[in-house]
């Protein structure tokens, strides 16, 4: 981590031209950059009118609100002085500029205020994720689930399961420490039985939840499959409501995967439109589209199979949950009613309403119906997985509680990883380089 004694600075709001432009400094200079471009310090946590002047006070440069975070009652645990600037380029140039001529003070990197909390015990680990989760959410969903991270609920429930551990290791402790009081270790020992074994069911049951924690981050992956020309990309461009595929009416025009982003009724969606699906191609271009359609169909959470009078359903050959489509309603030919889920027409719009309705709400119910996930990170899905083991091993019959202790010891140190009291550097370098700078 750079060293803590260096006050950082950067452009905490978003880039180019804006209305306001927030620009962060923390660290012991930070009091030092508001007398300089201010002329004084603001009361604390008082948005305060200033204007703001570059070149060691000579040329004014904005009339702005400074405000001032003394430590330790601050977002990083020191020093904190916010400037809300005119957001012009020229503006937030001339000010950086002026903040990396005091002594003392540096552009920060990438995530370094939140390393700086999380340092200063002002978050922990999984307050950091949900914050970087916050940051890049898009949906109601994925932002209430980032919230239960960042508020510290899911960290409340991860302390539970350490403390329950923590007790139940000093029961077999006792059990070691006193063997030679008659009674000890049989009062302790079912204790300590019956607590890991409610501990093995409920991070059990958080396992099992985890992949919806994942759809809520990453979406859900809906697969638009089905024989060429039966008009996939023009339900893709339907759903979108935007021409983002090519719509030919020559066999094989989609080659390639077309992928869109969605907020679905408030669930992230990621839908695929996929080559064309077929026995025979003389193509090696198309051959490789279906390669990758039937790529993306082995880890599609919802399939859309399509058919259209020119073409009959085809067996995608995975068993996820399955709208049959029948396209294309608005031409005469016979309409297969038995046989399909939805009829619909990306031409006129006739259906489409029902199909959003149906496939928002398959959506919602994969990813939890809006519930928070605890567990949403391979990180945390692997640490639990290790505590369970080491909990499992616990029971083993006959186990000397020597060992016992050991075990639980071991998934006690698990479970702290989850809130980072247990940590390396490599993982919080991996963690910190995702964040944007001002954060």
């Amino acid at each position: 981590m750079p060293d803590t004694v260096d006050t950082i600075y950067a452009l905490s709001s978003g880039s180019g031209k804006a209305g306001v432009a927030i620009v962060r400094v923390s660290g012991p200079e930070a009091a030092t950059a508001l007398r300089v471009s201010c002329g004084r310090v603001p009361a604390a946590r008082v948005a305060e009118r200033v204007s703001v002047r570059v070149s060691q006070g000579a040329v004014k440069l904005d009339e702005a609100i400074a405000l001032w975070f003394p430590a330790p009652g601050s977002f990083t645990g020191e020093d904190i002085a916010e400037f809300h600037l005119h957001g012009s380029l020229g503006v937030v140039r001339m000010f950086l500029a002026e903040l990396g001529s005091l002594h003392g003070c540096r552009p920060a990197e990438p995530g370094e205020f939140t390393r700086r909390a999380l340092s200063n015990g002002k978050i922990d680990l999984v307050g950091v994720e949900g914050l970087n989760d916050m940051l890049a959410a898009e949906t109601a969903t994925q932002v209430a689930q980032a919230l239960f991270h960042v508020d510290g609920r899911a960290s409340d429930i991860f302390g539970q399961w350490r403390n329950e551990l923590i007790d139940a290791s000093a029961l077999a402790e006792a059990c070691i420490d006193f063997t030679d009081e008659e009674g000890v270790a049989d009062a302790a020992l079912p204790r300590v039985r019956d607590s890991v074994g409610r501990l093995i069911a409920t991070m059990t049951e958080n396992l099992r939840d985890s992949e919806r924690g994942h759809l809520n981050r990453a979406g859900v992956r809906v697969v638009l499959a089905g024989s060429p020309n039966v008009g996939k990309s023009s339900l893709l461009n339907a759903i979108a409501a935007r021409d983002v595929a090519i719509v030919s009416s020559e066999a094989g025009t989609t080659r390639d995967v077309v992928e869109v982003s969605l907020d679905l009724g408030g669930t992230s969606i990621v839908i695929s439109d996929t080559a064309g699906l077929r026995d025979r191609v003389d193509s090696h271009v198309e051959q490789l589209g279906i390669e990758r359609a039937h790529e993306r169909l082995s880890h599609a959470d919802i399939v859309i199979s399509v058919a259209s009078p020119e073409a009959d359903w085809q067996n995608t050959g995975v068993d996820s949950p399955t709208l049959r489509i029948w396209n294309k309603a608005d031409v005469t030919e016979t309409k297969p009613a038995a046989a399909a889920d939805l009829q619909v027409s990306a031409l006129t719009g006739e259906g489409m309403g029902e199909l959003m309705d149906r496939l928002a709400a398959m959506a919602a119910e994969l990813a939890g119906n809006g519930e928070p996930a605890l567990l949403v990170r391979e990180r945390q899905v692997q640490a639990v997985k290790s505590a369970l083991a080491h909990l499992h091993n616990a029971l083993q019959p006959d186990l000397p509680i020597e060992l016992v202790a050991e075990e639980l010891r071991r998934a006690a140190r698990n479970i702290g990883k989850l809130t980072g009291e247990v940590g390396t550097e490599d993982l919080l370098d991996s963690i910190f380089s995702k964040f944007c700078i001002g954060k």
